[in-house]
């Protein structure tokens, strides 16, 4: 997805994060860094626990848990329910590599300016991800409503 940087709120977390794993699967693997004690992330087959040339933590102190776990065709419900079925919010950042790249990085629990895609990632995905309601373009501002006039007498 080659284009001028852009924000965006995501509004449905989980719905979000499978659809995303969905796309990149396949010769992929994805980090997870915050509080993962209550995950069991670290027993997923092919889990590692230290930071790779890609795949990096974001937080100097203090300092995070920290996984990688393969991300396959069939690894994305499975890492879901080992987070829990939701994206908790002890998780503070999330990336996926795919063929040695990095593609997504959601960071600082999804805040709107943290959120990261590259061109391993088709720009139609993202029109599907605003067309089902799970993103929208992010502004700081809220969009200004028209303001109802009394009706003349």
């Amino acid at each position: 997805m080659t284009e001028e940087f852009q924000s965006w709120k995501v509004l449905d977390k989980r719905r979000f994060l499978l659809a995303l794993m969905k796309e990149l699967a396949g010769d992929a693997r994805v980090s997870f860094e915050g509080d993962l004690r209550k995950t069991s992330l670290t027993t997923m087959p092919g889990a590692i626990e230290e930071p790779t040339t890609t795949l990096k933590r974001n937080t100097k102190w203090p300092k995070q848990d920290f996984v990688i776990v393969p991300l396959e065709p069939s690894t994305g419900n499975k890492i879901m329910a080992a987070i829990g079925g939701t994206v908790p919010g002890a998780i503070l950042h999330i990336q996926i590599e795919k063929e040695g790249q990095l593609q997504f990085g959601a960071y600082d629990c999804f805040h709107p300016e943290c959120i990261y895609f590259k061109d391993g990632i088709d720009r139609s995905f993202v029109d599907s991800m605003v067309a089902q309601g799970l993103i929208r373009p992010y502004t700081k501002r809220r969009p200004q409503r028209t303001r109802k006039r009394p009706a003349a007498k």
